[in-house]
């Protein structure tokens, strides 16, 4: 009700100013038409006058004007009439009677400039119009003024006349006609405002119901609607579609909402309408369709960690994290990526379980949640750490380092939004984890755990030559036949296995251990320098390996070729053949004995595939 008040109060207010304006317009122009008629009045009765003095001098009877001037007076209303002559015209025919001088300023102004001089006088009463008309000598009056007035000449004053008008009786008459204008158009004014609200009022309730339901319905407020019965008749209609769109509109935000809830309920936002919380969920699904689209077509899973890091950074604006791979079977973690200024976690081949609080309570770890709640973190007061398992190999874990309190917290607005793109990218990264298993399963030897002599085919062709330059050892058991078929084939796996194990503690970080064929293995060493003093330290270390078999104790000893890329020979595979020639000098040579391809390549059989 209020808004249709204002409504009509607008209406109401706008009649009423144009009803002013055009009072307003017609009192300026009856007063400009009133001063207008007064003039034309003036200027005809001395027009008259003028041609009566005329006639009267022609007649011979000019000494009986002031009669004339009389009459003149009465007939024309004016309140007082006087002429009067200039200099030339006193010279030529005498001064005339007492009363024909010129009187005041505007009559000697009149005969300087030869121009019309009037004077309202306004006030509340006594209001008059003086006005000094000029004679002006002239050729082409009747008759010629020239011929009496000898000397004067064409455009001389010869005189002029002075007259007073009340302008009461014309100015009440005026305002009389105002006052019923106004009363007219007041009247016009208030039938039509009672005409317009009587007519306007249901659809500006209408409006005002309307107005105030989508008011609301910006505020995310769906429930309001119009009753139907205070509606009139002809909006009746509209505001049963009204209605009918809020129902389904009220009923999808609903299921939407429903629906969307798991979407939101780890994102800390808030939402006064519903919409906005339906359009931001569906972006965050949008993106997260195109990320997990994306990384379905990648070829590895650090593939993917590279876009995850890169989405948290851009989209997050997260400047300080760290990133780990967790191995849960060998209980160790491999750091992805890190850029934090200050390694403020701990080394990643620690005992992962032991010391990274996230991974080992598998939940979200905030440094507001207690005091030196990680054991861990030594470097930085502020630290955010989330745990998020993908299969049962793997987990993640990703380390936020906030610069203070307040980015902690907008941190943490974003688990949600990080557990969400963990959770789309879990599948896949499944998917990729179990392809790399069955890829390694086909390329690891069953009994060693080694790499097989496949995937040695498939490293030497395609990733050997990535490096500028590496050393191949060739290793061989030395009489391994006579374990077999001393002890039988389990021992014989047992050497094997043993040997495996030495391999794996004796070799460097960035070598690789293959098993070539029966009792034949192949070590890859990139830093040659290095070669020679680790196949001596394998060497020595299985030769020191004892077996227990029934009571007797037994070790065995190895012989091994060395063959160096570039030094020996420039293509990769000949450098594996020289490695096998120079373990056969070995064997030949005694056996449990190392020799270098570079020693023996001057023989006949020298580098020759």
């Amino acid at each position: 009700m209020e808004g249709n008040k204002k409504i009509i109060g607008i209406i109401s207010m706008m009649i009423f100013a144009f009803s002013f304006v055009v009072v307003v317009i017609f009192i300026i122009n009856l007063r400009t038409f009133s001063k207008t008629q007064e003039l034309e009045k003036a200027k005809t009765v001395a027009s008259l006058i003028k041609d009566g003095l005329t006639a009267h001098m022609v007649n011979g009877t000019i000494k009986k004007r002031e009669f004339f001037l009389n009459i003149a007076k009465e007939s024309s209303g004016a309140s007082k009439i006087w002429i009067f002559r200039t200099p030339k015209v006193e010279k030529l025919f005498g001064k005339g009677f007492a009363n024909e001088r010129v009187r005041d300023d505007i009559d000697k102004k009149v005969i300087e400039t030869g121009k019309i001089q009037k004077i309202f006088h306004n006030g509340l009463e006594n209001n008059r119009l003086r006005i000094t008309i000029p004679y002006v000598a002239t050729v082409d009056s009747q008759p010629n003024c020239l011929k009496c007035h000898t000397n004067a000449k064409e455009g001389d004053v010869l005189g002029g006349i002075s007259m007073v008008f009340n302008l009461d009786e014309s100015r009440n008459q005026a305002m009389e006609t105002i006052l019923k204008i106004i009363a007219v158009t007041l009247f016009f004014a208030i039938v039509f405002i009672y005409i317009t609200n009587k007519f306007l009022k249901p659809y500006t309730n209408a409006l005002v119901h309307i107005k105030n339901i989508l008011q609301k319905a910006s505020n995310g407020d769906y429930s309001s609607r119009i009753n139907i019965k205070e509606c009139h008749q002809e909006v009746t209609e509209v505001a049963k579609w009204l209605n009918t769109l809020l129902d389904k509109l009220e009923k999808m935000i609903g299921s939407i909402e429903k629906n969307i809830s798991l979407f939101v309920s780890d994102r800390r936002q808030h939402f006064h309408d519903p919409l906005e919380k339906a359009q931001f969920v569906i972006d965050d699904m949008a993106m997260i369709y195109k990320f997990k689209r994306t990384i379905e077509e990648d070829k590895t899973k650090e593939i993917i960690y590279k876009r995850l890091i890169r989405l948290f950074k851009e989209q997050l604006h997260i400047n300080d994290l760290s990133f780990y791979e967790v191995d849960i079977a060998n209980d160790k973690r491999i750091l992805i990526y890190d850029d934090t200024p200050d390694k403020f976690c701990a080394e990643a081949d620690i005992k992962t379980s032991q010391r990274c609080r996230a991974y080992r309570t598998n939940s979200i770890v905030s440094s507001d949640d207690f005091p030196d709640i990680c054991q861990a973190c030594k470097t930085t007061k502020e630290y955010l750490c989330i745990s998020y398992p993908i299969c049962e190999k793997i987990t993640l874990v990703l380390n936020i380092k906030p610069n203070n309190k307040e980015e902690l917290h907008e941190n943490k607005k974003a688990i949600g939004y990080i557990k969400n793109y963990f959770e789309s990218a879990k599948p896949v990264l499944q998917s990729k984890i179990l392809t790399e298993v069955l890829q390694k399963s086909n390329m690891i030897d069953g009994l060693t755990g080694l790499y097989n002599r496949k995937y040695l085919d498939n490293f030497m062709d395609n990733e050997a030559k990535e490096y500028d330059s590496f050393a191949i050892a060739m290793i061989d058991i030395d009489y391994f036949k006579k374990v077999n078929d001393t002890y039988g084939h389990n021992i014989g796996d047992t050497v094997l296995k043993s040997l495996a194990n030495v391999f794996k503690k004796s070799i460097g970080k960035n070598d690789i251990a293959f098993r070539f064929g029966g009792e034949e293995f192949i070590i890859f060493m990139p830093d040659c320098s290095k070669a020679k003093d680790t196949i001596i330290k394998l060497k020595d270390n299985f030769e020191n390996t004892k077996y227990e078999v029934d009571g007797n104790s037994f070790n065995k000893t190895l012989s091994a070729g060395i063959s160096y890329y570039k030094t020996d020979s420039d293509q990769i595979w000949h450098v594996i053949k020289n490695a096998d020639i120079a373990l056969y000098e070995a064997k030949n040579s005694g056996r449990n004995k190392i020799v270098e391809f570079k020693d023996i390549k001057d023989k006949d059989n020298g580098d020759n595939f």
